[in-house]
């Protein structure tokens, strides 16, 4: 006897077999963009300089160091009075008809020691005005280090995004991945906060602005023949015009001369290691401007930009990265017609 249940009519397990639930489909866009970006961190700071150039920012910063202090302005003010104390000793002498005859070097040095005063002052108050704001870079991350700090996290994006989309591809989560992107766009952030780049951003210009001037090898030049001056007259001061003005007048006063005689070495020493920071660093000055001037295009120049070059990508990394992390799952029949 036939059974009331057809045999026509699919089994249970039948009709299971045939559903095929397809593999989740996850989006591959936000690794798309986290290579992109990391890319951009790795190319910028090869093609602007920024390696090369930072590294001679922060040898130009190391190199002023011993002349950017309160004391040693203090040094070189104290000096620059003892000169003044000295020609005005000079002129002392020849108001009284005491000074000897023939002095051409002494003639030199009261002839243009004004000259020699005024820029020299005006050197001097330049490295005092703006010590605040050298203090401030000096208080920065080493230069030389800023590129790697945009380099390895572009590494580690460019990474994430290459693998992270091979895994979306296949259908599979990369929370791995998306947790390195977010750990490189926490530290791109991290940087110019804990690295006071914010802060320092304002005193960039005017120390480039401050310094321009002064390092030149016109203005070295110039510096030095101001030098070759005092030497000279220091040189006939002691050999011949001070003897000579004891020989024929006793009382004279010198105090002027002996006191410029007493502080000449120390003086000396000064203002040869400030000529000498002054020339070695030329070349570090003109990156460091060159480096500020990259980003002109963009209308700011590159101190002011610089903690935004580590803040923005690092928010956009982070975004990125939680991005897309749901996922999406089709299901299809293969039977009946197949859709």
């Amino acid at each position: 006897m036939t059974s009331p249940l057809s045999s026509d009519l699919p089994a249970y397990a039948d009709y299971v077999s045939s559903v095929e639930v397809a593999a989740p489909v996850r989006p591959r866009w936000p690794f798309v963009a986290l290579a992109v970006l990391g890319v951009a961190l790795i190319v910028v700071p090869i093609v602007t300089g920024m390696f090369p150039r930072t590294a001679k920012g922060e040898a130009m910063i190391d190199g002023f160091a011993p002349y950017v202090t309160a004391s040693a302005v203090a040094d070189f003010r104290a000096d620059l009075v003892v000169l003044d104390d000295a020609r005005s000793n000079v002129l002392e002498l020849r108001a009284r008809g005491q000074e000897p005859r023939g002095s051409e070097r002494i003639d030199r040095f009261v002839r243009d020691y004004p000259g020699i005063r005024t820029d020299l002052g005006g050197t001097i108050g330049t490295i005092d005005s703006h010590r605040g704001d050298y203090d401030r870079l000096a208080d920065l991350p080493p230069f030389g280090v800023l590129p790697w700090l945009l380099v390895l996290p572009g590494v580690i994006l460019t990474a994430a995004g290459v693998f992270g989309f091979r895994r979306a591809g296949d259908g599979r989560p990369a929370p791995v991945w998306r947790s390195l992107a977010a750990l490189a766009g926490v530290a791109l952030i991290a940087v110019p906060l804990a690295g006071g780049l914010f802060g320092a951003a304002g005193a960039g210009q005017p120390v480039i602005d401050g310094f321009g001037p002064l390092l030149t090898h016109a203005e070295v030049r110039k510096v030095q023949d101001y030098f070759i001056t005092l030497v000279a007259a220091d040189g006939e001061l002691n050999s011949s015009y001070v003897p000579a003005v004891r020989a024929a007048h006793p009382d004279a006063g010198l105090g002027g001369l002996t006191a410029l005689e007493s502080r000449w070495q120390p003086m000396t020493s000064r203002f040869a290691a400030l000529i000498g920071a002054m020339n070695d660093n030329i070349g570090n000055f003109d990156a460091v401007a060159a480096l500020n001037d990259t980003t002109k295009p963009l209308g700011v120049t590159g101190f002011r930009a610089l903690g935004w070059f580590y803040l923005v990508p690092g928010v956009l990394a982070l975004a990125v990265a939680a991005a897309g992390t749901g996922r999406r799952q089709e299901s299809n029949a293969t039977g009946g017609d197949g859709r």
